[in-house]
């Protein structure tokens, strides 16, 4: 076996004060671990294995030991599955052994860190049955007879827990499964200690999902939710919360199993949370959530008849007790803003009962809102101004109507109140009416907020821009959304066109002051994320009003426009002198650049402010390549920089070739960033934008441009969601050189047949957890097919240059697509539907092909797979909106055509 080296001073350094001394550790371990990876798991093993160590040594060295066969980034993680598959078997084996030997440790923490690293090893060896004494080791110590130590059982259920939230249900066998529950719930026993009983419902938690068969099975349904809900009986507290959080997988999994059940647990939810501590009415509120959404889920997939209405059944005395809910709020905790409690658990959830009760609950709610909205404790103000906003989603405008109107004025009045909680609760309650209710009013009504009420409610909103950061951002937020309220396409004004400089100017400053902020310690009177969050939240204010912003106030736009390369210049002119400020500079350059981006697009929604663009491109460009070229790794501000230049292209079409050779450079780093891969995704979309722009003026960097592109979708490092927008762009780059793409046929066609049997593939699974990568998958298939046929098409058509041979290798690739198509159409993973998109897709491209490639039609018709008729059924039976988009209409003439109409 390998050689064992002591680590104990290198782990004990990982956890230094000193940053220098942990990074010198790390890089210490890195070092081993990638230099002789047996002898680093060896030896990280001896540590863990050393009852004589230290425990934080100890748990040192089981994280290393995790992270060895662990990842969170997919690729990693399947390349360190196959490093460990591929280590010694003498050593795994005796990795193993120390592992369920520290199951038996006195050290609590360590038990706890190793059923961690067992489960994540079981991950790996279960798929391959190369641990098959895992199982019966750790039932052995549930049934040792005398039993096991405490803190042994405990550990093994633990480790019970995390192997099954690890692993695929798919690769335990029922009699396994059945043997863990029945260790499980055995472990929840009166007769059994505490913390063994936690240990065991929190396993029975993760473990809920493979219990389908049981579930099946009346009287074992009936045994394990007798079991879990005694447990929301137990004297231990954190046993009741942990019963309700495993009543909330039940419901969640098992749903449509619930109705005998509900009177109980309703009772026991009810009276947790009237009486019970604050943590465990929490959690009781929970489960009336998950209940909620699983049927908002149902009511939105057209489900209604699988419904069983537990909630709306249960809301006429759910509701009185959630606004009860509403008034013990934690004045310590709100400081917290991660903090969930009681009272948020009632707001949500009463959130989900105005959704699904609709107007029902307006006649119920009403009286709580005016009896304590003006309240001289601050808690019932708060909760009634909740109450208020909680209702705005769901019931009609018009029953909401008189009650708004009412509640308006108390509410600007109130954005002054003494408290900062009922400020902030205030302005969130202003942004739920406009953005739920303002805009979507009854043609017979008068609007929420009508002309003459917009002086005194901007003014209000703007006073309260000058407040604290948590009440500021949902102050930016009412504004963003009564913005977007009076949006008109291309209207000639909007009500809020005379404030629109002002409120601009107000919400600027804003986001100044807390930059300001941020950057002086000695001013701090807040957490510096708040001031953060608040200060993005003006940005996109500022976003908001631009785009909702009428024609009239289109010379504004375009002064912000030059107001804002200004500061980006001068922002550029600032020395950066520590890593800190480069971060906080990086973040204000990419608020600018996203405010550059949003005048551009304004602008260029009207030819004539367009036109007024033509002065600033230069210095527009030059400002954007200087940004990137100051961009530091991980700074984000690439990503902004980037999106602004796509914005760009489009303002300025062709002419954007001039600034080709500047900006290729860019795209070729942003195209190879696999580390940041949104950043890398932004400039998959740009290029997109360029080819579409510049045409065959790309031609001269296609063969870089398509080799990385390519070498992408090889890759196992680049995150999977780029994969189906880099075949889009691999279309947007045919369909704008044309023929010349002919050079790349063969590469991308053998690309494109390798996805299309993925996304097969993914039909056969039936697993709705890719469907909806699948549609995108799709997408970028469909997209790449047709721009390249579009794209040679006049090659294809009129047997010019290349066309001959690419005619000849697309026709090759007719069954494959016929086989794809008809797959879309044979997928009833997302039930009887398709999306609609990926359909009228399927059918353009169809249609792309018959058009351009001879016999193509008749390949069609005579096809084995004919479920492709079925995407065509279903887009006609969408009706007019679906034909009209994408050419769909033409493409099914032409494919009733060349099918000489078999299947219309």
């Amino acid at each position: 076996m390998a050689t064992v080296i002591d680590l104990s001073a290198a782990l004990a350094s990982t956890f230094s004060h000193d940053a220098n001394i942990r990074q010198q550790a790390e890089q210490h371990l890195d070092h081993l671990k990638e230099s002789n990876f047996p002898g680093y798991l060896a030896s990280i093993t001896n540590e863990l294995g050393n009852e004589e160590r230290a425990d934080d040594i100890r748990q040192a060295a089981a994280l290393q030991l995790k992270n060895s066969v662990d990842a969170k980034d997919a690729a990693r993680r399947q390349d360190l599955m196959l490093k460990w598959q591929g280590t010694d078997a003498a050593l795994k084996q005796h990795i193993r052994d120390v592992l369920l030997r520290c199951l038996h440790s006195p050290k609590g923490d360590v038990r706890k860190t190793t059923a961690l690293v067992i489960a994540k090893i079981a991950n790996i060896d279960i798929q391959s049955n190369a641990w098959p004494t895992l199982i019966p080791t750790l039932l052995n110590n549930m049934a040792a007879q005398p039993p096991a130590p405490v803190g042994t059982r405990q550990a093994t259920l633990t480790t019970f827990g995390y192997i099954c939230e690890e692993i695929d249900e798919s690769l335990l066998s029922s009699e396994n499964v059945n043997m863990i529950l029945t260790a499980v719930v055995a472990g929840m026993g009166e007769s059994e200690q505490d913390e063994v009983r936690l240990a065991a419902i929190t396993a029975l938690t993760n473990a809920i999902h493979l219990a389908r068969n049981n579930f099946e099975v009346e009287t074992e349904r009936n045994y394990l939710m007798t079991v879990v809900c005694k447990c929301t009986l137990a004297s231990s507290q954190p046993m009741r919360v942990a019963a309700f959080q495993c009543l909330q997988q039940i419901a969640d999994n098992y749903y449509s199993k619930l109705q005998s059940y509900m009177t109980e647990l309703y009772g026991l939810s009810t009276k947790s949370i009237k009486d019970d501590e604050d943590e465990v009415a929490t959690q009781a509120i929970e489960f009336w959530s998950t209940v909620a959404e699983y049927e908002l889920d149902m009511m939105d997939d057209g489900k209604d008849d699988q419904c069983k209405n537990f909630t709306a059944s249960a809301a006429e005395y759910l509701l009185p007790l959630m606004l009860e809910c509403l008034t013990k709020q934690d004045e310590e905790a709100l400081e917290d803003e991660g903090t969930w409690n009681r009272a948020m658990a009632a707001g949500f959830f009463l959130k989900l009962l105005a959704r699904i009760c609709k107007d029902r609950v307006v006649p119920q709610v009403l009286p709580f809102v005016t009896g304590n909205i003006s309240s001289p404790d601050w808690h019932f103000r708060e909760a009634a101004t909740f109450a208020f906003g909680s209702i705005m989603e769901g019931p009609s405008p018009a029953s909401l109507d008189q009650f708004v109107r009412a509640g308006l004025p108390f509410l600007t009045n109130a954005l002054k109140d003494q408290h900062r909680v009922v400020r902030e609760t205030t302005a969130w309650a202003l942004g739920q009416v406009f953005e739920h209710l303002h805009g979507n009013e009854a043609e017979n009504q008068h609007p929420i907020v009508p002309k003459e009420s917009i002086p005194a409610l901007l003014s209000a909103l703007v006073a309260s821009l000058k407040d604290e950061p948590r009440v500021v951002y949902y102050v930016c937020d009412a504004l963003r959304y009564l913005a977007l309220g009076f949006q008109s396409p291309d209207g000639e004004t909007t009500p809020l066109s005379p404030y629109l400089k002002d409120l601009v100017q107000n919400l600027y400053e804003a986001a100044e002051r807390f930059r300001r902020d941020q950057c002086d310690a000695a001013v701090g009177h807040w957490d510096p994320r708040e001031g953060a969050k608040a200060q993005i939240a003006a940005f996109e204010a500022i976003n908001d009003l631009v785009r909702s912003s009428a024609r009239d106030t289109l010379e504004f736009v375009g002064t912000l426009l030059q107001v804002v390369l200004s500061a980006i210049n001068a922002n550029l002119e600032t020395q950066i002198t520590t890593h800190q400020a480069a971060e906080k500079m990086a973040t204000l350059q990419g608020q600018f650049c996203g405010m550059l981006q949003v005048c551009m697009e304004r602008l260029c929604r009207s030819d004539d402010a367009r036109a007024a663009l033509i002065p600033f491109r230069d210095k527009i460009m030059e400002t954007l390549l200087q940004v990137m070229a100051r961009t530091q790794s991980g700074a984000g501000v690439h990503e902004e920089a980037m999106l602004a230049v796509g914005t760009f292209t489009v303002a300025v079409g062709s002419d954007f070739e001039k600034y080709l050779p500047g900006f290729m450079p860019f795209v070729r780093a942003g195209l190879q960033d696999h580390m940041q891969w949104q950043v890398c995704l932004s400039t998959v979309g740009v290029l997109g934008d360029l080819c579409r722009a510049v045409g065959t003026a790309i031609w001269p960097y296609c063969d870089e441009l398509v080799s990385i592109v390519l070498a992408n979708l090889g890759s196992p490092n680049v995150h999977r969601n780029i994969k189906p927008e880099l075949l889009t762009v691999l279309g947007d780059m045919a369909f704008a050189i044309e023929g010349n793409f002919a050079k790349y046929l063969d590469a991308v066609l053998t690309i494109l047949r390798q996805a299309m049997a993925m996304s097969i593939q993914m039909v056969s699974s039936g697993d709705y957890d890719t469907y909806d990568y699948n549609n995108m998958l799709r997408r970028g298939i469909m997209d790449a097919f047709s721009g390249i046929v579009q794209g040679l098409a006049d090659d294809l058509t009129k047997g010019t240059n290349l066309g001959p041979a690419s005619r000849d290798r697309l026709m090759a690739e007719l069954p494959a697509v016929f086989q794809f198509v008809s797959s879309i159409g044979a997928d009833k993973t997302g039930g009887d539907t398709y999306d609609e998109d990926v359909a009228r897709a399927a059918i353009s491209l169809l249609g792309d092909m018959c058009s351009v490639l001879p016999g193509a039609g008749v390949a069609l018709a005579n096809s084995s797979s004919k479920e492709w008729t079925q995407v065509i059924q279903f887009i006609l039976s969408c009706g007019d909106d679906s034909l009209s988009s994408n050419n769909v209409n033409w493409a099914i003439e032409v494919l009733r055509k060349a099918t000489n109409g078999a299947y219309f």
